[in-house]
């Protein structure tokens, strides 16, 4: 059998979940979706813009607020050190999707329309096993799009884990063109080290072993200009965390290796706006 089918899902590398989307499921607010990969899902509800206290002459501000229906619970005795640091660590994770979630806005939302007004967001996260930003990211893209706020463009968010294989040898990945890593990235970059790509890792993914796990990056993609269902309209907004402990790349990527994830993330792009319209989603 294929090394490209040895996912535990049974997926191959380049393969995506099973998606499910929800429109109009929250009448109390302006807009909201209900969005779910695999066994991730996220409920995103979208209010405003609408006058805000603090007023910005300037532009809409943002705020995020993300929950989830499940936390973990305060524990005593030999437990309380261990479960306090899953706390910490939740916490954390909740913080970096607010500071993501308010990135894609900006760079999504015509917020220079808005002056003296606050656009709220309000995620809850219902399940995480993996690729927890992409899949947050599609849920508010959609509660924008049901609240009829005014974007620049639509977008899809895709995540991919980068890890080296058992046997050290790469598994085929998309031909492109190398290009040159921006000088400040130059310590997170080799010049060589071949890679496999998993494209919307579950969590058992994208902690792995802790060794060869390499990286996990999160693109904002938008919609092509054109309309296209050939390609997308670029980044927008990224994300990537690289793993220190790995002990054959020592948590460093070539360039061809980002390159390849970013053409990778591209072509899933194409296949969620494809699912979008699907859903009656309008995407103009």
């Amino acid at each position: 059998m294929s090394r490209a089918l040895l996912r535990r899902d049974g997926r191959g590398h380049r393969e995506m979940r099973g998606k499910e989307l929800r429109t109009s499921e929250l009448t109390q607010f302006d807009g909201s979706a209900w969005y779910s990969q695999g066994l991730t899902t996220v409920v995103a509800a979208v209010n405003g813009p609408v006058a805000a206290r603090q007023e910005d002459y300037r532009k809409c501000n943002v705020q995020v607020y993300v929950n989830r229906a499940v936390r973990i619970p305060r524990a005593g005795g030999t437990d309380r050190l261990c479960v306090e640091e899953q706390r910490l660590e939740q916490q954390r994770m909740d913080a970096e999707v607010e500071m993501f979630l308010t990135a894609s806005i900006q760079a999504v939302v015509r917020l220079d329309q808005f002056p003296r007004c606050v656009l709220e967001v309000h995620v809850t996260i219902l399940a995480d096993d993996g690729a927890l930003l992409s899949v947050a990211t599609n849920a508010l893209m959609c509660a924008l799009l049901d609240a009829g706020v005014p974007c620049r463009t639509t977008v899809a968010a895709v995540t991919i884990v980068a890890f080296a294989p058992e046997d050290g040898s790469p598994v085929t990945a998309p031909t492109t063109t190398t290009t040159k890593a921006a000088p400040e990235a130059s310590s997170l970059f080799s010049s060589s080290s071949p890679l496999a790509l998993l494209l919307d890792p579950t969590r058992v993914e994208e902690v792995g072993d802790g060794v060869r796990t390499c990286a996990t990056a999160t693109f904002v993609l938008s919609n092509s200009v054109d309309g296209s269902n050939n390609s997308s309209g670029g980044a927008l907004v990224s994300q990537l965390q690289t793993c220190p402990r790995s002990s054959m790349h020592g948590g460093r990527m070539s360039s061809k290796d980002l390159v390849g994830m970013v053409v990778l993330a591209e072509r899933a792009a194409v296949s969620i706006f494809s699912f979008f319209r699907k859903c009656n989603v309008p995407l103009e």
